[in-house]
């Protein structure tokens, strides 16, 4: 059951969420009992559109049995021991907590508890002091029982039979030839036609071909007499044997061997790397130049990388208030971009501009002369690089 202890504070509860906020913000409480609770609409609807004029809150928001908490100013959430509250932060603290059923959300003025009777509250708008909220957790769908299916009686019917194809008739084998060296078998001659039987004309066979009978071979020669030896033999045919180089070609291939050998294609060197164009001017009296990819931050990590060429410069601040990887910082083709991917936010101020919070992991355009706010102490301006940078 949910309970309040009356007091100041404007205090909304529903089944899905609970924002507290400043005692002169409860005309801006109330009509959130009929919006969908998200955080733009909680952070926008409390700021009544401008971001400095946002007063302290504390806004808890129900998604599944995931809670996504928001603080600003000197208010505590406390959800089963752990605490969560926004003095420190630039515009507001905002983490997120596993809401099991049974949890119990509580949410205060940092220091003393509140003292007071507690007022049971399902669902509306009050004054309190501080609020225990325990979150209603959705039934679980139950499974839609299973009906059985009734059996039906196959019925069998006769499987019609097939004719089964007749063997189909054996080719006739290729006739053999005998081939003999020096002679080339003859086709066989195509058989005449045979006239049309009668009904009573009487079959005869067909006369027997006798085999060919291959042509004798020349006898061997004899063995030659002792002592006798061969004549050299005296090639007629021009016939080339391939090893042979010609008067011609050996005066090619020596006319050839005489000429210097063109040089060999020297390699051009790396292209020289792009001087960077913008920097980044901390607070602190640091700049780095941005030359791909800045990542800024407590302790920052390389999550991806593309290729040893989007190999980000990593920069770490000593500020506890930032971020392990508060801000990156990207440069390419003469556009720079900031992506924000910090807990706490951070705070861009064009020149001439209020400063306005960036969204958490969307990359703006930004230009010279802009200035990030990370934290209370810690600033960057984007400014030219210069050639000792």
């Amino acid at each position: 059951m949910t309970t309040y202890v009356p007091g100041d504070l404007a205090t909304l509860v529903t089944e899905t969420g609970l924002v507290v906020s400043a005692p002169d913000r409860l005309a801006e409480v109330a009509t959130l009992l009929d919006r969908r609770l998200e955080a733009p609409t909680v952070v926008e609807v409390l700021s009544r559109g401008d971001l400095r004029a946002l007063p302290e809150f504390a806004a808890v928001l129900l998604d599944g049995a995931e809670a996504r908490i928001l603080v600003r100013g000197a208010l505590v959430v406390r959800v089963d021991g752990f605490a969560v509250d926004g003095r420190d932060a630039t515009m507001w603290t905002e983490a997120s907590a596993e809401v099991l059923p049974g949890a119990v959300v509580e949410v205060a003025p940092v220091g003393t508890p509140p003292a007071g009777p507690a007022l049971p509250l399902t669902t509306g708008v009050v004054r309190s002091a501080g609020v225990r909220w325990i979150p209603v957790a959705a039934p679980a769908s139950q499974p839609a029982a299973s009906q059985p299916v009734a059996s039906q009686p196959v019925a069998s019917q006769p499987v019609p039979s097939q004719p089964v194809p007749a063997p189909a008739a054996p080719e006739p084998p290729a006739p053999e030839y005998t081939v003999v060296r020096g002679s080339r078998p003859a086709a066989p001659a195509a058989p005449a036609a045979a006239p049309p039987a009668g009904p009573d004309a009487p079959t005869t066979p067909p006369p027997s071909v006798p085999p060919s009978v291959p042509p004798s071979l020349p006898p061997a020669p004899s063995a030659p007499p002792a002592g006798w030896q061969p004549l050299p033999s005296v090639d007629p045919s021009p016939e080339h044997d391939g090893r042979t180089i010609a008067p011609a070609q050996l005066q090619a291939l020596r006319a050839a061997s005489a000429q210097p050998s063109a040089p060999a294609p020297t390699a051009r060197p790396p292209a020289p790397a792009a001087r960077p164009t913008v920097a980044l001017a901390f607070s602190t009296g640091r700049v780095v130049a941005v030359r791909r990819r800045v990542l800024i931050g407590r302790s920052p990590r390389i999550q991806q990388v593309g290729g040893s060429q989007n190999l980000p410069a990593l920069v770490t601040v000593d500020d506890p208030y930032v971020s392990s990887t508060h801000l990156e910082v990207s440069a390419e083709g003469g556009r720079v971009t900031v992506t924000d991917m910090s807990t706490n936010g951070t705070l861009l101020a064009r020149q001439g501009r209020i400063p306005v919070p960036l969204d958490r992991g969307v990359a703006t355009d930004v230009a010279l002369g802009d200035v990030l706010t990370l934290s209370k102490g810690l600033t960057a301006t984007l400014v030219p690089a210069s050639d000792e940078v």
